[in-house]
């Protein structure tokens, strides 16, 4: 009994050496994508994290200037785990998807703050832009 239990602790260690050292294991996230070129304070945006297949088998972290904003498990056909992302604040914002002990990659993006009419009117959707994509860096 005790070998048995010896050995099924030796290998599930055998297997986390394994998944951290693999080849790949440094590009399970390829890239992040938010889906606009300008973001502004209030609005909500799609953030895609593209995945090896590899990536395809753990959940992914967002977060937002080292604050996690929510978690996404990647679906298996497309490679991809998705999120809502509504930024807070303007300025600069790291965004991030990661894995944890494999993988992150961040892309920058500069968050602007609503238009003063939407503003005054309370109409905070309509400076809300079309959506494009940006790249990570």
């Amino acid at each position: 009994m005790q070998r048995a239990g010896y050995g099924a602790g030796a290998f599930g260690a055998m297997a986390a050496v394994a998944v951290l050292a693999a080849p790949s294991a440094s590009a399970v996230i390829n890239n992040v994508i938010v889906a606009s070129t300008n973001p502004v304070v209030g609005c909500s945006y799609l953030v895609t994290a593209n995945t090896s297949l590899l990536g395809s088998v753990f959940t992914v972290t967002f977060l937002d200037n080292g604050v996690e904003f929510g978690k996404s498990s990647v679906v298996l056909a497309a490679n991809q785990a998705t999120i809502n992302w509504t930024p807070k604040t303007a300025g600069k914002h790291t965004i991030t998807a990661k894995q944890e002990l494999i993988s992150s990659q961040s892309t920058d993006v500069t968050v602007s703050e609503q238009s003063i009419v939407s503003k005054l009117l309370g109409t905070g959707s309509a400076s809300c832009t079309s959506q494009s994509s940006l790249s990570a860096q």
